[in-house]
């Protein structure tokens, strides 16, 4: 499930402690299995609260939508969730039932304002919150779901993970109809990756698992007939997802050059290459995978000859006056000049003996540029689609793991 969480405040700087409950959040959703693609940190603005809930909503399976606790800002992000499922915002008992409980049981009297807090959306049900008059709410709406919770730290954490993750993870639950599972991997020959899972392979509940690899691009398919035991079926998808961690990218029929824009677009950034070891392959193959690849790539400059490095990358001379070149260093140039140059949100460089097969790439932003190097073998044209492959799966590694501080940008 593709998660996307949209925290509404008007802090320049979200509390170190809800940061750290943001976190937490994160982590857990990860290790039961889901995908967290988003997590932004956006004014109380009603044009940029309402854009970035509908933008959320179209790219992901659940959105968690967080907001600080005032009444009219917790009253703004009702309406906006009215507008988003073309329904109108109603009194509702089980929230009323649930402040009044809490009003007696902390001996506090209700304020005026409290009344709107009752109110939610029509189609919405009600999140118990027994610490404040707060109370969350889901829409469930297209087999997709939204999730609105208080900021405030205690409470956020309590309603989270007594009641959001539970039910996100709930909400996969096996049934009676058949289950197709499609895991894309990259890294693992094929017949490692049939080793590797082996026993889940040669299980005893019919659950059919098909392999299939080309150029390290791995696809698993988990075909599992209705009727399975869940308890059975849990446990061969979960063992083989932790078994082929290190080389999974994605849960989805999608491609290297797919995820990535799924990546990138629902974050907004924008890509620049510096090509040389690739000779545009980069750049080609998103093009080639991809309808809007325009909307990723800001510049793309391909520079086989030292001189153009020198001239377009602003590479400094003396690296190819040496008797042997520091591959990594000239990366980390080519990267550093495309950065400086381009404007691109993330850039990416790559450079290397192609004859040997030593691959040396750099991917990184602002924050920093990190260097990489593989052996990659094969002919002239394998070498360089496996060297676009391996780009790209740390590309993607970098991005999901938000080692570029990307994760909390403020729309």
């Amino acid at each position: 499930m593709k998660i996307g969480i949209i925290t509404v405040s008007n802090s320049e700087l979200v509390s170190s402690s809800s940061m750290n409950i943001l976190s937490q959040i994160c982590s857990s959703l990860y290790k039961n299995k889901q995908d967290v693609l988003l997590s932004n940190v956006v004014k109380s603005d009603a044009s940029n609260v309402g854009e970035s809930i509908k933008y959320a909503y179209s790219k992901c399976d659940a959105t968690i939508l967080i907001c600080e606790n005032e009444w009219d800002k917790f009253y703004m992000c009702k309406k906006l969730l009215c507008d988003l499922f073309n329904c109108k915002i109603e009194n509702n008992e089980f929230a009323k039932k649930n402040i009044d409980e809490y009003a007696k049981e902390m001996n506090v009297p209700l304020q005026k304002e409290d009344a709107s807090l009752s109110q939610m959306p029509e189609i919405a049900r009600t999140i118990k919150n027994p610490f404040s008059a707060y109370q969350g709410c889901l829409c469930e709406k297209d087999d997709k779901l939204l999730f609105m919770l208080p900021l405030e730290e205690r409470e956020l954490y309590h309603v989270f993970f007594s009641s959001v993750l539970p039910f996100i993870i709930s909400s996969n639950k096996e049934d009676l109809k058949d289950k197709t599972y499609i895991l894309r991997t990259f890294g693992i020959k094929l017949s490692d990756l049939r080793h590797l899972i082996r026993d889940e392979i040669r299980n005893k509940y019919s659950i059919e698992i098909i392999c299939s690899e080309k150029l390290l691009r791995g696809e698993i398919i988990i075909k599992i007939k209705g009727g399975t035991r869940s308890d059975a079926q849990k446990n061969i998808v979960s063992k083989v997802y932790s078994k082929l961690l290190p080389y999974f990218y994605s849960e989805r029929d999608e491609s290297l050059e797919e995820f990535i824009y799924t990546l990138l677009s629902i974050r907004k950034l924008k890509l620049s290459f510096a090509e040389d070891f690739t000779a545009g392959a980069l750049t080609t193959s998103l093009y080639e995978n991809l309808e809007n690849a325009n909307e990723i790539i800001s510049e793309s400059i391909i520079a086989t000859d030292d001189t153009s490095k020198v001239k377009l990358l602003g590479v400094e001379k003396s690296i190819f006056k040496k008797s042997s070149i520091d591959y990594s260093e000239l990366a980390y140039q080519m990267a550093l000049g495309i950065l400086e140059n381009s404007g691109a949100d993330i850039v990416v460089s790559s450079c290397g003996d192609i004859k040997e097969g030593l691959l040396t790439f750099a991917i990184g932003n602002a924050e920093g540029i990190h260097v990489f190097n593989e052996k990659v073998s094969g002919g002239l044209q394998e070498k360089i689609k496996l060297a676009t492959g391996m780009i790209f799966f740390h590309l993607i590694k970098k991005i999901k793991q938000d080692d570029f501080h990307i994760g909390n940008k403020t729309l």
